[in-house]
């Protein structure tokens, strides 16, 4: 039977050409190749002997071929599985590792790289005699064995297949507030509430109303604890990874789970502190004109006098969200402070556009993802943060985005230097004179993660959860390529919330009505920061 293969330029744009398999390819003509890779449960790939009739005969190789005309890259992988083994994988375990240009004479392609994952028994394979000679399960030491002894073709990837599958990763955590990052990199979960995502294992699927009591967190470091130990009982490759501090230092002194253990919590108590973090970027960018107070020196008048103003903006040491930051209009308006910080900065407000930059910070390598204005509204004189528009950011003049850019390579590289890796959020203000000030770095994921790893997922193979990893651990980021994101959100607590806003996509992963720590999320395909009265210039 005649294969027919549509072809594709270098930046895998469709050309309106079809060739019939063996006809000679000009050297900017490209075909789409494929190699499907199986992995089991207990971390064997299943490889296939090609036949004594092919080239290279008798060598052990994972599945793959060409795609035909009118097949997606999985599709044509999921094709290739069943024709030389006769069995059917499930499609949404496929994870596609990478994506290379070859250059062959008159027959140049581009290689995606896909691992699946299904259990299948070896007697319920039926090879195909012409293609294969031979199948089994074999270990990542069986298939380096063969690699050494040149009976294992390598093509590209081998090593990200066999370094980064071979292990098994769970997310540990408390909700599902971050989870959607985990979907397609993680294992599964372990959490407190379900997530909806594979492999998640959680505590309760009802809303409990004493989570934060010395009780319920010896209770659920016992949950957590026992739930691992039984996972790496199961497969002592398995590791859990935490994202979340408090969770960190629930688990700190579980030795004999493989924790992978993230960055010095001295340093993230000193990155998480607002006051110190503008010690440290202060000669590399403009931070705002302030006066440091203790809790006996917050008197509205002695304030008013100070800055010379009577609208002010009060903020504590640490927090996040905008719950330590009040703006302060009137005497009265000092009776809403908590009063539970020692010291507080005090500066005169300004009108102004939050805005928030995301990075991974690398051990060589920082990435810069894209720009968002932060969507942010006066609670009970609290500015809250409430979602984020990465739409609204292209309004902006190229200069603004230019030196933010600039601004947040600089005090990443300053962090990295002092030994932080993972994700990191920057936020800055925009003022009405194109004035750019820093605000305060964020040592964690942001409330904009899940919308930029969807869009990492989708375009780009990897994800916001799998890039903190590799530079937690000090492995090579990979290669990215994402400048825009045409799309704005908001956290609600209860579906009603921002009933104005129309023509959204809802995310409710973890989503509980009566919960009011967990997010339903509308997502939109357009700007929003002017159709409400978030904070803007």
């Amino acid at each position: 039977m005649e294969e027919y293969w549509d072809l594709y330029d270098k930046n895998r744009n469709k050309l309106d050409k079809v060739v019939k398999r063996g006809e000679k390819l000009q050297d900017d003509e490209y075909h789409l190749v494929v190699n499907a890779w199986i992995k089991n449960s207990k971390n064997e790939f299943l490889i296939t002997q090609r036949s004594e009739n092919k080239s290279h005969p008798l060598m052990w190789e994972c599945t793959g071929g060409s795609a035909l005309k009118g097949e997606s890259s999985k599709k044509a992988a999921l094709r290739e599985i069943k024709e030389e083994l006769g069995i059917n994988v499930d499609e949404s375990t496929g994870k596609l590792i990478g994506t290379t240009l070859r250059y062959y004479p008159n027959c140049p392609d581009i290689l995606d790289v896909w691992v699946f994952e299904s259990d299948i028994a070896i007697d319920c394979i039926t090879i195909q005699e012409e293609e294969v000679n031979d199948a089994m399960w074999a270990s990542v030491e069986k298939i380096k064995e063969l690699h050494d002894e040149n009976k294992f073709e390598a093509n590209a990837f081998f090593e990200d297949v066999l370094k980064n599958l071979s292990e098994d990763i769970y997310y540990i955590g408390f909700n599902a507030n971050n989870a959607i990052c985990n979907d397609s990199f993680f294992k599964g979960s372990i959490t407190l509430y379900p997530t909806k995502e594979r492999g998640n294992i959680y505590f309760s699927d009802k809303v409990l109303y004493d989570t934060k009591s010395n009780d319920f967190m010896k209770t659920y470091k016992s949950y957590v604890y026992k739930t691992a130990k039984k996972i790496q009982n199961a497969n002592v490759n398995a590791k859990f990874i935490c994202f979340n501090e408090k969770i960190r230092k629930l688990c700190s002194d579980m030795n004999d789970i493989n924790i992978i253990r993230s960055n010095d919590p001295e340093l993230i108590d000193f990155l998480n502190n607002k006051f110190r973090t503008r010690d440290l970027v202060k000669d590399i960018v403009p931070i705002f004109d302030y006066y440091m107070l203790n809790e006996k020196e917050l008197d509205y008048q002695f304030i008013k006098e100070k800055l010379n103003s009577d609208k002010f903006v009060i903020q504590a040491e640490t927090g996040a969200g905008g719950d330590s930051t009040y703006l302060i209009t009137n005497e009265s308006d000092m009776k809403l402070l908590d009063n539970t910080s020692k010291k507080y900065c005090v500066s005169k407000y300004v009108k102004h556009l939050p805005l928030n930059v995301t990075l991974i910070v690398g051990q060589d390598d920082i990435i810069l993802l894209p720009l968002s204005a932060q969507l942010i509204l006066l609670t009970d004189n609290k500015f809250k943060y409430v979602g984020g528009d990465f739409d609204y950011i292209k309004k902006l003049d190229f200069s603004i985005k230019e030196k933010i850019n600039i601004y947040s390579l600089k005090i990443a590289e300053r962090i990295k230097d002092k030994g932080y890796r993972g994700i990191l959020g920057i936020d800055f203000v925009l003022c009405e004179n194109n004035e750019i000030v820093f605000m305060e770095i964020n040592p964690r994921f942001q409330s904009s993660s899940f919308l930029i790893s969807l869009y990492l997922d989708k375009n780009n193979n990897t994800n916001i959860a799998e890039l903190h990893y590799l530079a937690m651990t000090n492995n090579k980021l990979k290669s990215i390529k994402m400048d825009k994101i045409n799309q704005s959100f908001v956290n609600c607590n209860i579906i009603e919330n921002f009933d104005k806003l129309s023509n959204f996509k809802e995310i409710t992963n973890g989503y509980f009505k009566d919960n009011l720590s967990s997010n339903y999320r509308k997502v939109f395909d357009r700007s929003i920061l002017d159709e409400y009265d978030f904070e803007k210039i």
